[in-house]
């Protein structure tokens, strides 16, 4: 079986969770590098990193973003860029493989590109009475 493919629809449900997701990646990896570990050395002469682990609240932010990036991962999204918030959800349109397209900020899913154009490729849903194609949706 192959990756979950997204409708429309299910894709606008998926946006209310997978945005407090990204709206919690955001502030867990801006807090990790304002908190960042100076690299210190076992000898400094050879810059032999010392292997210390790093403090728990470190340790617990970058378990949280992991944990984040695998619940999305596991919804089948994609994310493309944490830092602007862009999410994009595979289905079918048209007969062929595209990617629902999703930024922060948006209420819905209005875009879609093609595999290969990426954000760049962007281009609107088709009108309401023209829909994506059911074939291999909701998988």
């Amino acid at each position: 079986m192959g990756p979950r493919r997204f409708t429309v629809p299910e894709a606008n449900k998926a946006i209310p969770r997978i945005a407090a997701l990204i709206e919690d990646l955001q502030e867990k990896l801006g807090w990790l590098n304002r908190n960042r570990q100076p690299v210190s050395y076992v000898v400094e002469q050879y810059k032999i990193v010392n292997e210390s682990p790093v403090d728990a609240d470190y340790f617990k932010a970058l378990l949280r973003v992991r944990r984040d990036l695998k619940e999305i991962h596991d919804s089948g999204a994609q994310v493309k860029d944490i830092k602007s918030g862009l999410v994009d959800f595979p289905s079918r349109l048209f007969g062929k493989d595209v990617l629902l397209c999703w930024k922060m900020g948006e209420d819905e899913i209005r875009f879609w590109h093609d595999l290969e154009t990426g954000f760049s490729g962007r281009q609107p849903l088709p009108d309401a009475g023209t829909e994506p194609d059911a074939e291999g949706q909701g998988n």
